[in-house]
């Protein structure tokens, strides 16, 4: 299926913006800082990663050693505009010394019909 992005979409600023919100995402999640992911994702989903990271004690060690992204899916209907980036590279965990490869999915939704509507995580799979 061909992707259908919204007019006007710079794809490499995206792309470029994604990797450094996935480094800046689990930097807050290391360090249970909820307001900051609050920031980038939709209210579903913060209350199911507010109650996944309770289930975490303190700090958390995942370092982003590298991080790639590209697009998987874009449909765009006029009013919503859905993007899925697929992310690949490797983290490792700095207390444990283990790495292990990126592959998550993030799930992105915006409301057009909103001027400067952010980008917002609707979903995540690991």
């Amino acid at each position: 299926m061909p992707f259908n992005f919204p007019p006007g979409f710079d794809l490499s600023g995206f792309l470029n913006g994604a990797r450094e919100h996935y480094r800046v995402l689990q930097g807050a999640w290391n360090y249970n800082d909820l307001d900051k992911i609050r920031e980038y994702v939709s209210p579903e989903l913060y209350k199911d990663l507010v109650e996944e990271r309770a289930k975490l004690e303190g700090e958390q060690h995942t370092e982003v050693m590298y991080v790639d992204a590209e697009v998987v899916r874009a449909d765009y209907d006029g009013q919503l505009a859905q993007l899925s980036i697929q992310f690949s590279g490797r983290y490792m965990d700095r207390k444990e010394g283990v790495e292990e490869d990126i592959t998550d999915i993030w799930h992105l939704e915006r409301d057009t019909r909103t001027q400067n509507a952010p980008w917002l995580i609707v979903g995540i799979q690991a």
